[in-house]
Parts: C-alpha cells; sequence; structure tokens
C-alpha cells in the first residue's frame, strides 16, 4: 500500500473506528480489508470486479483509469476505496454500495485460484459488514420501519386529538355567543378555526386573503383540486346571489378550482334547488357544508378527510351539493 493509501486507511480508523450509523460516514478500514481480500481470493475474472464496481454507481472513467495501469484486482480494490474515503459522503455511500454488491455473493467464483480463501474471505466481510453496521438486516430493517411508521401515526394520531379538543372548546364558545354580537367578528373567528381545523389534518390550507375585487375566506388542495372556501355565520340563509357570487369567483379561475360554501344557518331547498338548476349550462362545482356538519368535524365525531370525501363523492356521481354527513 503507497502513503497516501495508508495515511487514508489511518484517517479512517481515527475518525471513525467503527461505524453504527448504518449510512453516515466512510466504511471501516477493517471491513474494506476484507472487501479488497474477497476481490483477490473469491473472483477471478477483472471483468467481473469491473461489473460490481460500476453497478455499485463508480464512475467508469474512475475504475478505468486504474483498469488501464494494469494493477491486480486486490490493488485496483484497494486505491478506489481510498480514493471514494477521499470524497466525502458521495464516496462514502459508493463505499458501501460495493460492500453490498459483493456481500450478495453466495460463494466464489468457480475459477476462482483459491476457493477455501475466497470462501473464508466472503464470511468474513460479512461478518464484519453486519458487525459494523454496513449492512443492514432487511427484514429487521422492515420490522424497525413498521415500527417507527405505526410510533409516527399514533403520536400523530395524538396531537390531532389534542388539537381537536381545542378546537371543540374554542368552537362551543365560538357558538355561545349572542346572535346580537358582532356576526362578522364571528365569522373571522370560525375561518380561523377552519384553517387549524385543516392543519391538524396536514392539510395545506390558506387563510382569507384579498384579490382585486373579491375577498376569498380560503382555499385548499384535495384530491387534484383547489377548493376555494366561503364561510358565513349569520342567522339567515344565503341567497341565492350569495351563492351565485361565490360560484363567479369560482368559474374566474383555471379548471381545477371547486368551491366550499359554507353556511352555518343552513340553506334555504328552494333557493339551493334554483342554484343547482341554473348551474346545469356550466360546471357544478360547488359543494354545501351546514352548520351542523361542522359540528360534527368539532366535536370530531367524524375526520375531515372522510367528510370531504363523503361531499365530494356525493357530488361526482349523484350531481349533490348538499349531501349528508
Amino acid at each position: 500500500m503507497n502513503s497516501s493509501t495508508a495515511k487514508g486507511c489511518l484517517l479512517v480508523e481515527s475518525s471513525k473506528p467503527t461505524n453504527n450509523s448504518g449510512t453516515r460516514g466512510p466504511v471501516p478500514t477493517s471491513v474494506t480489508r476484507a472487501a479488497v481480500a474477497v476481490c483477490r481470493d473469491a473472483l477471478h475474472w477483472r471483468d467481473d470486479l469491473r461489473g460490481i464496481f460500476l453497478a455499485a454507481g463508480l464512475p467508469r472513467q474512475v475504475y478505468e483509469r486504474y483498469d488501464q495501469l494494469g494493477m491486480s484486482k486486490a490493488k485496483i480494490a484497494r486505491a478506489i476505496f481510498d480514493d471514494l474515503y477521499e470524497q466525502g459522503a458521495a464516496g462514502h455511500a459508493i463505499q458501501r454500495k460495493i460492500i453490498e454488491e459483493l456481500c450478495q455473493m453466495k460463494k466464489p467464483h468457480s475459477d476462482a485460484p483459491d476457493k477455501k480463501a475466497g470462501t473464508e474471505a466472503l464470511a468474513e466481510l460479512k461478518r464484519l459488514a453486519k458487525e459494523q453496521k454496513v449492512l443492514v438486516d432487511t427484514e429487521q430493517a422492515a420490522v424497525t420501519a413498521r415500527r417507527a411508521a405505526e410510533k409516527r401515526r399514533l403520536q400523530v394520531l395524538q396531537e390531532r386529538q389534542l388539537t381537536l379538543g381545542e378546537l371543540r372548546t374554542d368552537f362551543i364558545e365560538l357558538s355561545r355567543q349572542k346572535a346580537g354580537e358582532s356576526l362578522q367578528r364571528r365569522g373571522y373567528d370560525l375561518e380561523k378555526l377552519l384553517a387549524r381545523l385543516f392543519r391538524s389534518y396536514d392539510l395545506d390550507y390558506r387563510p382569507s386573503y384579498r384579490l382585486p375585487r373579491e375577498q376569498i375566506d380560503g382555499s385548499f388542495h384535495f384530491r387534484g383540486f383547489t377548493y376555494l372556501v366561503e364561510a358565513k355565520w349569520r342567522s339567515k340563509f344565503p341567497d341565492l346571489g350569495d351563492l351565485l357570487d361565490f360560484k363567479g369567483k369560482i368559474d374566474g379561475k383555471i379548471d381545477s378550482t371547486r368551491g366550499v360554501f359554507i353556511s352555518m344557518a343552513g340553506f334555504d331547498p328552494q333557493v339551493l334547488d334554483h342554484f343547482v338548476r341554473n348551474s346545469r349550462g356550466s360546471r357544478n362545482n360547488v359543494i354545501m357544508f351546514t352548520g351542523q356538519d361542522i359540528s360534527q368535524l368539532f366535536e370530531g365525531r367524524i375526520g375531515l378527510v372522510d367528510a370531504l370525501t363523503k361531499k365530494v363523492d356525493a357530488a361526482e356521481q349523484e350531481g349533490q351539493a348538499l349531501s349528508e354527513l
């Protein structure tokens, strides 16, 4: 081994004598030494070595730089491992991939010069690679990943329940305000509660914003569409003008835009029927939520995603602008 190679190996051992992360840092020198022994004793043809290194992501020109010097398989492998060490994280990743490729070998090549030495070299490489966590037990990794995913899922559910509890309290407090108090203020507060509700379900929600000549109470993305939101907390039903004005905002946007109209007071059946019939000549692109629907969401009796899915399915499949949850 030349002096620069020896220096590189010493740096590996002194900075990371063992690597327990399985994914970071260079491969420990004990493992690269064992890999070089496999290249020497378990392989026969130089093309086999070339194929393994290139399959691991080593640039072709890097391999050919050493191959053209007429070096032995072991010297080529040793030099390349040292080069990869010097390249930082990207090189370390290729080191690990080379180790994985070599460990896929079940036995030495049939023409290997010393099959006994080749078998021992393979066994030693696999032992060290597992010991130093360069190789990951795929079954155990899958179990660990499932456990981690379940832990995250339960944590998300727990956080969501806490958020829903807070939202439920705030919604009840908002509902108890007398009708004579600022309905406009209550409408703004409802918009804020809705934004928090959507975010608790990991749905991006853009809060109230103003465009030239129009106000949008909020918007979100769901199943490939953007939904504009109109939220009204009044003592009276929305009239036909309210519904048509909102539809005008939607129709002025790209075709992938739909709308959610929320009326805490509910809807007048005759007005709603008139609105739906007048929409037949254009896109029927609005779904409705009543105060009762919103109460169910904040009370946790139905999840937001389930509620949206049910409403959208009814609109898409049956043409219902207002469907029950």
